[in-house]
């Protein structure tokens, strides 16, 4: 009989001789069906993240490129381990500003994750779609904004006929009463937004305060992420310095509803640093011909000390336009004794169009019937001077 360590030797030599063979991997005749997507979100000047959802357990990549070539590619790792899964976020970063790409995501079955030779299956490619980056020199931009659809794929259809030639649609929050599941956040509301966007135009988001409820809360920025990896970010559009601002919730923490679940006061300072410092460092936010913030609620949210310090920041940095959603009907306050900035609030079953040159802005308020609800002229807040020396 063999002694134990010889058989332990014996072993160990027969497991290095068959993991060392090149032995391939199995391929099944079986391809994953891409369910949702892909859709764009946080488009930049030099980023975008490409999201879509598979049937089944697949690992991907996207092939992009300019020119009508797709030459590179863009295949994620997590610690070194490609992602397996059913939903699939790939960001394309280093782009360059005010250039049409072309891309094309593809995702490859794996039938059973296994430590040596996991199963495998066949590729599913989307078909090839085009997105063009931001460019801050660009001499116009456009945006499109809606706000509050709360479920209403009826509400929704009827505004996504009016979207294009624009930019970016922007969406102010509130897309549902509350979050309970996946299926419910595609059929409710990315599904027919992703539809009309068409994989090309990308979806800026503002959370909504209902956002913040009910179960998949907690999963919602998977489906809507930012490079930056939060709900507040910036982004330059030609003449138009955006800044997305997440307001929260609009009841205190401590509201017995929330059973001891919110906690915003940290995360609603640390937002406040941040754009605190956005303003005071970033060039564009002093340069830029217009600041435009775009939020859901147009007080800013519930916040423990009041919004005097938002304010203060927002008519010391000379933003230009804040538009908001929330109340569910159309209001509009040029600047006042409160606020530097026009103030305009997006009712439901209505889209704001944005359209700015270096020399102006004008935002166009239209309901689903396609009536004018009121056309308006934003005064730039740091005058001609600004606008010469941009």
């Amino acid at each position: 009989m063999r002694s134990t360590s010889a058989l332990a030797l014996a072993l160990l030599l027969g497991l290095v001789t068959t993991f060392a063979q090149s032995e391939p991997y199995k391929v099944f005749e079986t391809r994953p069906v891409i369910t949702e997507g892909p859709y764009l979100v946080a488009l930049s000047g030099t980023s975008v993240s490409i999201v879509w959802i598979t049937d089944a357990p697949s690992h991907s990549k996207v092939k992009f490129g300019t020119g009508g070539a797709m030459d590179r590619v863009s295949e994620p790792d997590v610690n070194g381990l490609a992602p397996v899964g059913l939903r699939h976020v790939v960001t394309l970063t280093g782009l360059t500003p005010g250039t049409t790409y072309t891309y094309q995501a593809s995702s490859t079955r794996v039938v059973k994750l296994k430590a040596y030779w996991p199963d495998k299956g066949l590729e599913t490619l989307t078909p090839v779609k085009t997105f063009t980056t931001f460019d801050a020199e660009k001499p116009t931009a456009s945006l499109v904004a809606i706000s509050d659809t709360h479920e209403n794929t009826t509400r929704i259809a009827a505004l996504m006929k009016m979207i294009g030639g624009t930019d970016a649609l922007v969406h102010l929050g509130d897309a549902f009463d509350w979050l309970d599941d996946e299926e419910q956040l595609f059929t409710k509301w990315l599904r027919p937004i992703s539809a009309a966007l068409g994989g090309s135009m990308p979806l800026l988001y503002a959370r909504g305060n209902h956002e913040l409820r009910g179960p998949f809360a907690r999963n919602l920025f998977d489906y809507v992420p930012t490079p930056e990896g939060t709900f507040y970010y910036a982004r330059d559009i030609g003449p138009i310095h955006l800044m997305v601002v997440d307001t929260g919730e609009d009841k205190p923490d401590s509201t017995n509803v929330y059973a001891d679940l919110n906690k915003t006061i940290a995360y609603r300072a640390r937002e406040l640093a941040w754009m605190r410092s956005h303003l005071s460092s970033h060039p564009r936010a002093k340069s830029a011909p217009f600041r435009v913030v775009a939020m859901h609620q147009p007080r800013w949210g519930w916040l423990e000390s009041g919004n005097a310090d938002w304010l203060k920041l927002a008519n010391d940095a000379n933003v230009d336009l804040v538009i908001a959603g929330h109340n569910h009907k159309f209001s509009d306050e040029p600047p006042n004794a409160e606020h530097k900035y026009h103030l305009v609030v997006v009712g439901q079953d209505q889209a704001a169009f944005i359209n700015a040159t270096r020399t102006g802005l004008k935002v166009t308020v239209k309901g689903t019937d396609g009536a004018v609800v009121k056309e308006i002229t934003v005064k730039p807040a740091l005058g001609a001077t600004a606008l010469i020396s941009d």
